[in-house]
């Protein structure tokens, strides 16, 4: 028993005179992820807010899901999956409502987008959980514009 409180004693002690090269790392962690990304898509990582991951919808009852991630800024709309980036004005986001599906307990919004006459639809995933109020803001921003659809329903209860 006393050798288990020892070393319990002595990691905790190793860890706080490691603390500052521990801290070090994961900051310099974040700074190399922050680069990558800026060298992947010619974006600034913490300009963007993340929204939520994709899927690709097969049926009613069947969702793989992919490797996009949905982000946006004030002006812009983005689409990235890995190195490809695909932006949308905001102003474009002609309805944003959710749909009557959810896999578990993720609710699956529809975010269609009409540039030149043609119009893209995107499903996308949120939940409780962090990206929840970055996609209440998100759903404020495109409600700005008077000629969008907003589901505002659903914003008190996600």
């Amino acid at each position: 028993m006393t050798y288990v409180i020892l070393s319990i004693f002595a990691i905790i002690i190793i860890l706080i005179l490691n603390s500052q090269r521990i801290s070090r790392y994961f900051e310099s962690s974040q700074e190399q992820q922050e680069i990558d990304f800026k060298e992947r898509t010619n974006l600034d990582l913490w300009k963007l807010t993340k929204i939520s991951l994709g899927i690709t919808w097969f049926g009613p009852d069947h969702v793989q899901y992919t490797n996009p991630e949905f982000y946006f800024d004030d002006d812009f709309f983005y689409i990235i999956n890995y190195d490809k980036v695909i932006k949308h004005d905001i102003g474009n986001i002609v309805e944003v409502t959710r749909t009557s599906y959810s896999k578990n307990d993720k609710r699956i919004w529809k975010i269609v987008v009409q540039e030149s006459g043609n119009k893209t639809v995107y499903k996308i995933m949120t939940n409780h959980s962090l990206t929840t109020s970055n996609f209440s803001n998100f759903l404020d921003k495109v409600n700005e514009n008077p000629d969008s659809v907003v589901d505002s329903e659903w914003l008190l209860k996600m």
